[in-house]
């Protein structure tokens, strides 16, 4: 199936959960407490991006505001989101997120909204002691407001649920970095999307058989069980990658960028630019399915450290340790040059990108920048950036 259809038929899902009764809640931000939300019986849907939305943002938001945070209030004030019970907004994760929380506020007063707030730190105990406070509080309000407490046998399920997802999901990465001609980037792009948007049975039954096909395709089961304990551990250096793997291998890097924006400009390059792009460290990709299970008995604790143990994330982690990360990352899986996107008018991206690029220049990789628009505005012209990108790299 295209990118569309997957997203279709992940609204159809969606739709039909909500139909049989279960309520969904509307979330920003990839590293969310889908666990929690689970546990309270609410359907966990990331919203996206739609590239047929345009303006409608103008009354409540400057117009420098960054691109998702337009796009995403556009859709609401169109009516365009999914029907949702309530939204969970991020805080201290960015200025834009947090500032379209507060403006979604007095635009949407019937609207049921939720903050849950990050700590700018890294694993340490008062980092998780401090989350896990936030999310009892964001639990209690979700009961309050909304009528359904948190079920102790609903979180174990929940942690099943999702860790089945997050396994099947770290399969078909590994296997694009080892053999990335067997699954293509759009179709892992659609599956990882269409699970996060209506994560019901038939999502997570679509990721599990493409992984279990897939392993059974490329032939290095062993390999990938290596790799995934490699990355999830993050001991780079017991990772071996097979001898002779095709070249040039390039990574996608970035903050808030959807996945399915790369996949949409590589489909308008020629076909052997997919098996090229054998990697995105993305937010709402690799960097959500690498996350960790909760593992602990107290579950706010564990969900805490879960999701502070994401890779690589610029609200939970110093920028040297993302840095001494990236570089080992490209390292041992034998990535030749880098595609860094900037989700335009995003601080974030922007003020880090220079320090990546630093770091990358060290390491003497090529590296292009690339700024995108959830509308794509300038598909064409990113495409061209891309082909110039790679023909470089074929010529060294």
């Amino acid at each position: 199936m295209t990118f569309d259809e997957v997203i279709e038929q992940s609204k159809v899902e969606l739709g039909e959960m909500v139909e049989s009764g279960r309520l969904a809640i509307g979330i920003f931000y990839p590293h969310a407490p889908y666990e929690l939300i689970l546990a309270h019986g609410f359907i966990p849907t990331l919203l996206r991006t739609d590239s047929n939305i345009g303006g409608a943002y103008e009354t409540s938001l400057q117009t420098f505001a960054c691109s998702l945070i337009r796009n995403m209030y556009s859709q609401r004030e169109m009516n365009q989101l999914p029907e949702v019970s309530g939204f969970i907004f991020p805080g201290n994760t960015c200025d834009s997120l947090q500032n379209l929380g507060d403006v979604w506020r007095v635009r949407f007063p019937e609207d049921n909204v939720f903050r849950l707030t990050y700590p700018v730190a890294d694993t340490s105990e008062a980092s998780i002691r401090f989350l896990a406070e936030e999310l009892r509080l964001l639990s209690e309000k979700l009961s309050n407001e909304l009528g359904q407490p948190f079920f102790d046998d609903e979180y174990s399920k929940a942690v099943d649920f999702m860790q089945s997802f997050r396994e099947a999901a770290q399969t078909l990465y590994i296997v694009r970095l080892l053999v990335p001609d067997i699954i293509t980037y759009s179709s892992l792009a659609s599956l990882v999307r269409g699970f996060l948007s209506a994560p019901g049975d038939g999502a997570l039954e679509r990721v599990r058989t493409a992984a279990k096909q897939v392993v059974d395709e490329s032939g290095f089961r062993e390999d990938i069980e290596r790799i995934r304990k490699g990355i999830l551990t993050h001991q780079f250096q017991d990772i071996k990658l097979p001898p002779n793997l095709p070249r040039p291998r390039i990574a996608v890097l970035g903050g808030m960028t959807e996945p399915e924006a790369i996949a949409k400009i590589i489909e308008i390059l020629p076909k052997t630019s997919d098996s090229v792009i054998v990697l995105d460290i993305l937010s709402f990709g690799f960097k959500t399915v690498f996350t960790p299970p909760p593992d602990g008995s107290d579950p706010f604790s564990a969900m805490a450290q879960s999701i502070l143990a994401s890779p690589g994330e610029p609200t939970q982690e110093g920028l040297r340790n993302r840095v001494t990360y990236l570089k080992d990352l490209i390292s041992n899986l034998n990535i030749h040059g880098l595609i860094v996107c900037e989700q335009s008018f995003c601080d974030p991206d922007e003020f880090e990108t220079p320090s990546l690029e630093k770091a990358v220049s060290e390491m003497n990789l090529p590296i292009v920048r690339l700024p995108i628009d959830p509308e794509l505005s300038d598909l064409s012209r990113l495409g061209v950036r891309i082909q110039s990108f790679l023909e470089q790299l074929e010529s060294e």
